[in-house]
């Protein structure tokens, strides 16, 4: 049995303000004719299909076209929700999916059973534990007076308490079949990226999790969440896929890759990382404005898709005539065959501080929700333990913002208040 593990495609990513729709196109083209050739029975995907819990038309349409694509080639196909995704959208279809071989589990309803899917291809068993993102309020009770480390320590306990009822119900119901359990979530020592640790920080307790709490019984745990590919605590056989595209600037020098598992007499035989093909370039360029100007003019399209290239602009001296040479840069590259998706001027006299960073055209999405309300706090001179404190007051209030966005409550008419 050939199995194929992904994760991490965010569908619907934006870089700045420029759409990775085509990224994403080339992608599962890719991906689809991979599966054909390699002859790969399941495809396995762990969490973050979509980018954001609320995906767009097109987000969804190129979801469903990959999957209608994979039809005629008959082959299975377990999808988890990951803290990006919405779990009442992933469901909705779960009931039409299942009878076409595509096992949907967007969020977990703590029945062990409905998370274990028995795969069977010849003479060969294989079970896959299909677990999503665990959210806070699927591990933990909200207990008044909790501090900050208890908190963490329930959290931890209750990812390690339900793979551990995932693993007892498997040895119980399913003698001598081997055990994929798959998983979305930060695990202790994954190395991440800067954008991926301001997220890892904002879930909050996960950060506890570390590779010894996945329980004994496990043949291979499949993870989703961080993006660059690895294993964990130094076992072969607990890794991270990463994400199959760079979704930031940070990633671009990562290894793009999905991977290929061979499951034979009830082991797991190999792991081969699958490179994904290079669709496009991401590039920084920094310098003085002359550098820079000088690097762009050398630019080199070898790609199918358009570079992308971020710019920072170092000068000594802040002058209104340095800040008009900036924009004339951009205007001169408007309509270069390469992509400036953000540039920024910075002078090297000035303190550090928010009026130090001259970013031209700046959008709120260049802005994570941290960086934000960090400014907010900066322009209010807040520092030291109240910072602190206000920081991790905000984590929770936007952990709980998106766990009711990713559960939203549907609001009914009153009965007694409708026309008749």
């Amino acid at each position: 049995m050939k199995i194929l593990h992904t994760a991490d495609w965010h569908l619907g990513k934006r870089l700045y303000k420029h759409e990775l729709r085509d990224d994403h196109v080339r992608f599962l083209d890719w991906l689809a004719e991979t599966v054909e050739s390699r002859e790969i029975d399941v495809l396995i995907i762990s969490g973050d299909i979509f980018d954001t819990t609320n995906p767009n038309d097109g987000s969804m349409q190129l979801y469903y076209q990959f999957l209608t694509r994979m039809l005629p080639l008959e082959r299975r196909i377990i999808i988890t929700g990951g803290n990006h995704d919405s779990p009442s959208k992933l469901n909705a279809p779960r009931e039409l999916l299942r009878h076409l071989n595509i096992h949907v589990v967007g969020c977990t309803t703590g029945d062990c059973a409905e998370e274990v899917i028995r795969l069977t291809t010849g003479s060969i068993d294989l079970l896959v534990a299909a677990v999503p993102y665990l959210r806070d309020s699927d591990l933990r009770q909200s207990i008044s007076g909790q501090t900050y480390e208890e908190r963490i320590d329930a959290v931890r306990m209750g990812i390690r308490n339900h793979y551990e009822r995932i693993v007892d119900h498997c040895q119980t119901e399913y003698r001598d079949v081997p055990v994929l359990a798959m998983g979305h979530l930060y695990v202790n020592g994954a190395t991440v990226s800067p954008e991926s640790e301001r997220e890892i920080h904002a879930v909050g307790g996960q950060a506890a999790f570390s590779s010894e709490h996945f329980p004994p019984g496990f043949d291979y745990v499949a993870l989703g969440h961080i993006h660059v590919p690895q294993q964990i605590g130094g076992i072969e056989t607990v890794r991270y896929s990463g994400a199959p595209l760079p979704l930031s600037f940070a990633e671009r020098d990562n290894r793009h890759q999905v991977l290929e598992l061979t499951v034979e007499n009830g082991k797991i035989k190999t792991i081969e990382s699958v490179p994904v093909p290079h669709f496009r370039s991401l590039r920084q360029v920094a310098g003085t404005l002359d550098a820079v100007r000088e690097t762009l003019e050398k630019l080199e399209e070898t790609d199918a898709l358009a570079t992308m290239v971020e710019i920072l602009v170092e000068e000594e001296n802040e002058s209104l005539t340095v800040r008009q040479h900036f924009e004339q840069l951009q205007r001169d590259y408007a309509e270069a065959p390469f992509l400036i998706a953000k540039s920024r001027l910075i002078f090297r006299n000035k303190l550090k501080g928010l009026d130090s960073l001259y970013v031209a055209d700046t959008q709120l999405q260049d802005l994570s929700y941290l960086d934000v309300f960090g400014r907010r706090l900066d322009a209010s001179l807040v520092e030291g333990d109240e910072r602190t404190a206000l920081l991790e007051a905000y984590k929770e209030l936007y952990r709980l913002v998106t766990e009711q966005a990713a559960h939203p409550v549907l609001l009914h008419e009153n009965p007694t208040n409708s026309l008749s």
